[in-house]
């Protein structure tokens, strides 16, 4: 068991003053309304040994490339449900973009998360789902990271040397982004050290606070950088397209949106991916892990084999299973296939028996974009946790879970961002925040 550095009120003095250099870093969101929120801090920073680290890392790799070898083969040679889960939730210049996604683009996906729970029972960490579209965070884990541990040394009377070698000593995973969209460029022919970066979003992002400290950060590194929406974005005028925006809030007409739809062209990172992200590829990408035949046909490696059988068992729902779900409802989650930011979920053991069969039969009868999963359900770990908040401070035990990076690039992302909520869907915002990740050997090197 490790002892903190910090508890009581100096871990609450810890907590507010990193907060405030996080806010004023950029850790907010925007609401549709105008008014910008900051995200909470957890002060009890996320302590794990740099193996751990690694291992989390190997693992969504494992699972993105596995995911994308799935999803050619099940494109190829797939049932009609398969194609309906890739296919049917996308339309207009969403699926026309996606429809070159292997036909042209050079990377399916430069960088992507792969989010994670830790079992409270203990245990390996557990995959729920992929994120390839907009793998969002890079900017927030490192404002909380090296906000933290800023202070913790400050609180601790450590020279101004000693701090920002701890905070070179943690890393940066808006440096490892970066370096990934450099090498991209490398890959595609470019041959500028310092190419030039196109941040685009849709206008009012929720996210703006962090794409403008990313856009700050390739500045600060030599690039010429902006945050741009798609309207104003020139594709012909930039060396590397950041995406970070859906393709269905890309008018048609707008000019990023000819790089949308020929990423062979245009060095677009990510291309238009989002089947990548279909519940139902995860569910078949599980069940490779029980059938040699179709993990064959995807053409898996051992590594990626490996990685399946690790995942939590998920299924595409069908007729038969609903007597098990039924008579087993606490195991047991259902998602729409496609669906994100944690719509269309139903905890069995959240829900009263009857409400649960009636999620359940409404479920199994709806085919749209490849219908719903059901899912093992992985009970995570609680902590005791200080939230820091522009309202005040709060304690109380909040879930966790662990996102990390992966890509499929010359330079890959890695690292994770740690988020805390009181609810099993984890929301930063309702009633949750970020916790800082700080590798263990930064963290002792704090004592």
């Amino acid at each position: 068991m490790r002892v903190p550095i910090f508890e009581g009120e100096a871990l609450e003095a810890v907590g507010r003053a990193a907060a405030e250099r996080a806010w004023a870093g950029g850790m907010t969101v925007l609401r549709p309304d105008g008014s910008v929120v900051p995200i909470p801090l957890v002060a009890e920073p996320e302590v794990r040994a740099r193996a751990e680290l690694a291992a989390l890392a190997a693992s969504a790799q494992a699972i993105l490339s596995g995911a994308v070898k799935l999803a050619r083969a099940l494109l190829a040679s797939g049932d009609a449900r398969d194609r309906a889960a890739l296919e049917e939730p996308f339309d207009g210049l969403e699926a026309e973009a996606m429809a070159r996604l292997f036909r042209g683009a050079p990377l399916p996906a430069l960088v992507a998360r792969v989010d994670f729970l830790v079992p409270a029972d203990g245990g390996a960490a557990r995959a729920l789902e992929l994120n390839a579209t907009i793998p969002a965070m890079p900017g927030y884990a490192d404002l909380a990271a090296h906000s933290w541990i800023r202070a913790a040394a400050r609180a601790l009377g450590l020279a101004p040397r000693q701090e920002s070698a701890l905070v070179a000593r943690c890393g940066s995973h808006m440096e490892r982004l970066r370096e990934a969209l450099v090498a991209f460029h490398r890959l595609r022919g470019g041959t500028r050290e310092r190419p030039s970066i196109a941040l685009v979003a849709r206008p009012g992002d929720a996210q703006i606070g962090e794409l403008r400290r990313l856009a700050a950060h390739f500045r600060q590194m030599g690039h010429r950088a902006e945050n741009l929406v798609p309207g104003d974005c020139v594709p012909e005028d930039w060396d590397v397209l950041y995406r970070h925006v859906w393709a269905h809030n890309v008018p048609p007409d707008a000019p990023f949106a000819r790089a949308l739809r020929d990423p062979a062209r245009y060095p677009v990172a990510n291309p238009v991916n989002g089947l990548l992200e279909a519940k139902a590829l995860f569910a078949r990408l599980s069940e490779c892990a029980e059938d040699p035949a179709l993990a064959d046909r995807a053409g898996l490696d051992a590594a990626e084999r490996a990685a399946a059988a690790q995942l939590p068992w998920t299924r595409r729902l069908e007729p038969a299973m609903v007597d098990r779900l039924l008579a087993e409802r606490v195991r047991f989650v259902l998602k729409r296939s496609w669906d994100y930011g944690g719509k269309s979920v139903h905890l069995g053991a959240e829900l009263a028996p009857a409400a649960w069969e009636a999620a359940v039969r409404e479920a199994v009868a709806d085919h749209r974009g490849g219908g719903f999963v059901a899912q093992e359900r992985v009970f995570a770990e609680r902590r005791p946790a200080t939230r820091i908040a522009p309202d005040g401070v709060s304690r109380g035990v909040l879930y966790r879970d662990v996102s990390t990076y992966c890509g499929l690039g010359p330079s890959r992302p890695d690292g994770s961002v740690v988020r805390a909520a009181a609810s099993p869907v984890v929301n930063i915002l309702g009633g949750g925040g970020l916790a800082p990740v700080v590798p263990e050997d930064v963290y002792e090197a704090l004592r």
